[in-house]
């Protein structure tokens, strides 16, 4: 299998780099639909330079629309998926699935990759999503090499191999859309998880050693890459659309070196200045991730870029630090003392001798200005490397040429590329009347390819005897001949075909009532008293026939055999059909709820639709479809395969965490506390909100919309708490 290394670009100067580098793909994003919303991203006119761009030295580009999408915003993304289409992008990716569905109908050529965004994470997954017509699938980043290879699928296979992690389920965290309203499912995420917050066992705080309980490293496979190779996973995917051009440089040129030396059959090994330099641009400490089984992902102590030690500061006065270098220090480049976390550009620097210096070297001392109110002793990182960034395109394409040129017959240039062959003939030939021209001065002629974008490695040149060819023409073909090849290498391109959607069909079952979600033995009594048709457990404990199980969203076993569930994930979906569909699908437009209809007798639209989204929502259609609403809870904001109860409290030794009655949470910096859940299934973790969702008195509002299903999700309310939310809700929705 040939591999792929995908890299991330934010920018023109960052896309130059990965292709200098050597990237064979790309991914990047538009002004809008993409899950980064606060990168530089493209214009579609950028985005048509940067195609051609990448065509030209066979990278494929890879655009991303990989956000939800809201039912105003439909008609937008589809006329903006058709515009990536014309202009030759090899794939979108894309997370939501109504859009994912019309796409695929309406412009059938054009591939869709599954953004991690959508859960992805096992077998049954991947059939829903091949029945979607996907093409690639990337992978959730909690799973492990081992299981992604065990996993058979006709689907390209795509992981993260280096950057930074997302600690929930990618597609699974609302942390930053509750509490701030920016939406990580909209590429607006802010970072809830790289924060500060303290561990409270009750209200007793629970001692940890650093307060960024949620802060992951960053992943890097460089340890592993040869069983990175020797899998059947097509793509290794870079993080990093955020990052710098130097960071996009470095971290392509070292993965490329090593599948280069794969592929060569040497041994695997990595320039340690490369490496230094990867450091210095760029990391939270690294982990090898659960891509291969690494349990040690967190760092506690730091939620950003840390640097690389470069040396300590010796002596400090008010005016004066002296650092004694264990490695160079350039000016201009940034450092930060560790400890005190100050940080500085080195803009003068002296030698021993009070002389400004521009560079000094490992083992030397210097002395800085004391600009910052450093006061003690500290160890020296250098965060901010200076390292060349090509502002153009140094890279070659390699063509081989023919030249054939018979007396009284059109010269010919024929350039060869791969599967590209180009063509022209020149003018006639003349026999020579004094002094022939030779093979010699002709491939002296073919090989100037000068500013243009490739280089000869082979000319085979066959000509008459005695034949006079004027240099100029020759010179001439020879442009004409390398610029149709680049002109037909940059717009290489899928055919586009555009077809007329065909809605699903839609299961009109009718459904209305009460859903509620009991947590205890004494909800699920005040539940059945007051006849609550429609009643949801996440405990198998308190599981009766009678009752709806709502599947856990990161299982792994598919196996139930409740004849009700509440379906999490696509993996549910597609095995149990003629359930209900849950909020953690993502559904907010009505294209994606009529092709989950055609799987679940309900479903319930996401908590990130407000209620004019709602609205946009209900007002598709002219016979309102049975869907449902949370109404009252506190909302799962993220999930997680990191456990820190089972991390900070018991140590990794064997889990007792999740049998124990205690409850655990985690306080912010505003002094909000967050309860976390564990599941005994799974191994999981979710936080909840530290406030509840609470609707109910907009419920009238929601039934003139044409909604008739409401859910409550209980948490630690009592028998009488639950009877009276049961009895507010009836009261509203009759």
């Amino acid at each position: 299998m040939s591999h792929e290394l995908l890299v991330p670009v934010g920018n023109f100067e960052s896309l130059i780099a990965a292709i200098n580098n050597g990237a064979d793909a790309v991914y990047l994003g538009g002004k809008r639909f993409g899950a980064r919303a606060f990168a530089s991203n493209f214009t579609l006119e950028e985005l048509e330079k940067a195609t051609k761009l990448c065509h030209l030295y066979d990278v494929k580009i890879y655009v991303t629309v990989n956000t939800l999408i809201f039912e105003r915003e439909i008609k937008e993304a589809l006329e903006y998926c058709k515009n990536l289409h014309k202009i030759g992008v090899d794939a979108v990716i894309m997370q939501d699935i109504g859009l994912i569905n019309l796409v695929h109908q309406v412009l059938p050529n054009l591939e869709i990759h599954a953004s991690t965004q959508m859960h992805n994470h096992s077998k049954e997954s991947l059939n829903f999503l091949e029945s979607l017509g996907i093409k690639r699938v990337v992978f959730a980043r909690e799973l492990s090499l081992d299981y992604i290879n065990n996993i058979e699928t006709n689907l390209e296979k795509e992981v993260f191999i280096h950057g930074s992690l997302c600690i929930s389920y990618s597609g699974q965290c609302l942390f930053s859309s509750c509490i701030l309203g920016r939406s990580g499912n909209r590429g607006e995420c802010a970072g809830m998880c790289r924060l500060p917050y303290k561990l409270y066992d009750d209200d007793k705080e629970i001692d940890v050693s650093g307060e960024y309980i949620l802060s992951p490293k960053d992943i890097s496979s460089l340890e592993h890459f040869k069983e990175l190779m020797e899998s059947n996973i097509k793509c290794f995917k870079i993080e990093g659309r955020m990052k710098s051009p130097a960071y996009v440089g470095i971290v392509t040129k070292i993965y490329r070196n090593l599948m280069d030396q794969y592929d060569e059959g040497k041994n695997l090994k990595i320039n340690e200045e490369d490496l230094f330099l990867l450091k210095a641009i760029f990391n939270r400490e690294y982990t090898k991730g659960f891509l291969f089984k690494d349990n040690n992902i967190m760092n506690f102590t730091a939620p950003n870029h840390l640097g690389i030690s470069i040396g300590k500061a010796t002596r400090v006065t008010k005016k004066k630090i002296r650092i004694k270098l264990s490695h160079c220090l350039k000016q201009f480049e940034g450092i930060r003392f560790k400890n005190s976390n100050l940080g500085m550009t080195i803009n003068f620097m002296y030698d021993i001798n009070d002389n400004l210096i521009n560079q000094a070297h490992s083992n030397e001392t210097i002395y800085l200005d004391n600009n910052i109110g450093l006061r003690e002793i500290d160890e020296i990182m250098l965060t901010n490397p200076l390292v060349k960034v090509e502002n153009e395109i140094t890279k070659k394409i390699t063509i081989s040429m023919k030249f054939e040129a018979k007396l009284n017959e059109p010269m010919i240039i024929s350039v060869y590329n791969n599967d590209k062959i180009v063509s022209l003939k020149g003018n006639v030939v003349e026999e020579a009347k004094s002094s022939p021209i030779t093979k010699n001065r002709i491939e002296e002629c073919l090989v100037k390819t000068g500013n243009t974008p490739f280089v000869t490695n082979e000319i085979n040149i066959n000509m008459d005897d005695n034949v006079f060819i004027p240099i100029g023409n020759l010179n001439e073909l020879r442009r004409q001949v390398l610029d149709k090849l680049k002109t037909i290498r940059e717009n290489a391109k899928i055919e586009y075909v555009e077809k007329v959607y065909k809605p699903s069909v839609r299961k009109n079952k009718k459904i209305s009532g009460i859903s509620v979600l009991v947590r205890t033995k004494e909800q699920l009594k005040a539940c059945r008293n007051l006849n609550v048709e429609n009643i949801i457990v996440i405990n198998k404990d308190l599981m009766d026939k009678d009752l709806i199980f709502r599947v856990p969203r990161d299982s792994f076993n598919h196996n139930y055999n409740y004849e009700k569930l509440l379906v999490t994930d696509y993996a549910s979906l597609d095995k149990y059909p003629n359930n209900r569909a849950d909020y953690y699908l993502n559904i907010t437009n009505h294209y994606s709820l009529d092709y989950i209809s055609n799987y679940a007798n309900l479903a319930t639209l996401s908590v990130e639709c407000n209620i004019d989204s709602l609205k946009d929502i209900m007002n598709s259609y002219n016979d309102k479809p049975s869907v449902e609403v949370l109404v009252y809870g506190n909302i799962e904001l993220m999930l997680m395969k990191y456990c820190p109860l089972n991390t900070i409290v018991n140590k990794d030794k064997i889990c007792t965490v999740c049998q124990k009655n205690n409850k655990y949470y985690l306080k912010d910096r505003n002094n909000k506390f967050y309860r976390l859940e564990n599941n005994s299934l799974t191994h999981s973790t979710t936080i909840l909100n530290c406030s509840k969702t609470n609707l109910i008195n907009d419920i009238k509002k929601l039934k003139d919309l044409g909604i008739t299903n409401y859910r409550i999700e209980l948490l630690d309310e009592s028998y009488k708490e639950t009877k009276e939310l049961i009895e507010r809700v009836k009261k509203q929705y009759e």
